[in-house]
């Protein structure tokens, strides 16, 4: 079985996450190849942005926030 290749539309510029998946390019498979006319694209996977707090409010800096 031969492998399916997917066409994902390229990040916008200055981006680093395609614009169809929200995946970054680093993180693609290899075989996977970008165009800039959406037409083309055959990615069907869309992720979604989800803000979690895990570190309960602490910052990077060892600070908690009071609220």
């Amino acid at each position: 079985m031969t492998p399916q290749i997917v066409v994902h539309e390229m990040p916008p510029p200055g981006g680093t996450c395609t614009a169809c998946c929200l995946t970054p390019t680093a993180e693609l498979p290899v075989a996977d190849v970008f165009t800039r006319d959406p037409a083309l694209v055959t990615c069907t996977v869309r992720r979604t942005a989800v803000t979690v707090d895990t570190d309960c409010g602490e910052s990077p800096f060892g600070w908690t926030d009071p609220r």
